[in-house]
């Protein structure tokens, strides 16, 4: 059990040796450093777990799942999907030297049903609860698409009750731009109701729970894009994520092929960031997790001083791997954390 608790190990030697405090927040949930393992690719089996644990992220958000009414009904279901292409990504507008790639991919979900996902989902809370380190749930489950229509509530209480009786209290909502080119995603009011109404719904259980969703990128301009952290404060959340990626067409320079992907990268971290600011000059108080474009621990620095409680990180874990990745938005002599909070520190 020493190897794995290294990371506690490790906070204290950098109070110690730095005089720095890592420590940050997950809503109510204190972590031993701000960088958070993004739910996706790396969050879905319990080895990675344990890896992740092991080299020293302060929480670790599992795989999106697919939520089911007690039936094995899953209006979502089209989510549980492999990915048929993945490919590295270089803007080089924004990225010149090709330092920083994104991923591009189709995949969606964990596409595991639910009962698959808890068994996991159960291993993952065990570990982290003997190593002290927070496991979030991710789900998403029906949702509506017009005015009219009601939530299939069966499937958010469900869901929601069967994580909780493994023991999970927090909750990541996620709200996907999978969903982007449906046609419910057209109606900018039916979308401010799943950020009212989802948390209400998931909370009709005897369990305290706490609920953070993703706050989508979509089209609609940065007015609506804080229009949705507004409806998700009037909904009781307990914290938002900004934000997910967004979608565009792109063109293979290679093979001349055409086609749509959620992007990331620098220019995601540059439209979250401005979220961030605009949600923040406008006195919305709500604890806010960051994600999108983090490549160093300069990135991370900045994200935290504009306000945000923590930082979500995936793309460059795939690239780097768990422990390089970490190692170097910290450690980094020119562009880790540490270095920008001994010169924040320093004057």
């Amino acid at each position: 059990m020493t190897s794995i608790l290294e990371h506690k190990v490790r906070a204290d030697k950098i109070m110690e040796e730095y005089g720095i405090d890592l420590s940050a927040r997950y809503t109510d949930l204190k972590l031993r450093t701000p960088i958070v393992l993004a739910p996706g690719q790396l969050s879905r089996f319990t080895s990675q777990i344990e890896r992740a644990a092991r080299a020293g992220y302060g929480a670790i958000v599992l795989k999106s799942v697919v939520g089911e009414d007690r039936d094995g009904n899953a209006s979502v279901k089209f989510l549980r999907r492999k990915p048929t292409f993945m490919r590295w990504y270089i803007d080089k507008r924004l990225d010149p030297e090709g330092r920083n790639p994104t991923i591009h991919w189709n995949g969606g979900f964990d596409t595991r049903n639910l009962k698959e996902h808890l068994r996991f989902a159960k291993e993952a809370y065990e570990f982290g609860r003997r190593v002290e380190i927070p496991i979030i749930a991710s789900i998403l489950c029906h949702l509506v698409s017009s005015s009219e229509e009601e939530f299939k509530v069966e499937e958010w209480e469900y869901t929601t009750k069967m994580l909780c009786e493994i023991g999970y209290r927090h909750f990541e909502v996620d709200f996907t731009p999978f969903l982007k080119g449906e046609d419910k995603i057209s109606d900018k009011e039916t979308v401010l109701r799943w950020y009212r109404e989802v948390p209400k719904i998931m909370r009709e259980g005897p369990y305290e729970i706490k609920i953070v969703p993703k706050i989508m990128n979509l089209d609609f301009g940065i007015d609506y894009q804080v229009e949705m952290v507004k409806a998700a404060k009037e909904g009781g959340c307990d914290g938002v994520t900004i934000a997910n990626r967004f979608f565009r067409w792109f063109k293979d320079e290679t093979t001349g092929e055409e086609y749509s992907s959620p992007h990331g990268g620098a220019e995601l971290r540059m439209i979250n960031q401005e979220q961030i600011r605009e949600v923040r000059r406008r006195g919305i108080e709500i604890p806010i997790n960051a994600t999108g474009g983090v490549y160093t621990g300069s990135d991370v620095a900045e994200y935290l001083s504009l306000g945000a409680q923590n930082v979500q990180v995936l793309t460059y874990v795939l690239k780097k791997g768990f422990e390089n990745a970490i190692n170097n938005l910290l450690f980094n002599p020119e562009e880790g954390l540490i270095h920008y909070l001994k010169l924040a520190r320093n004057g």
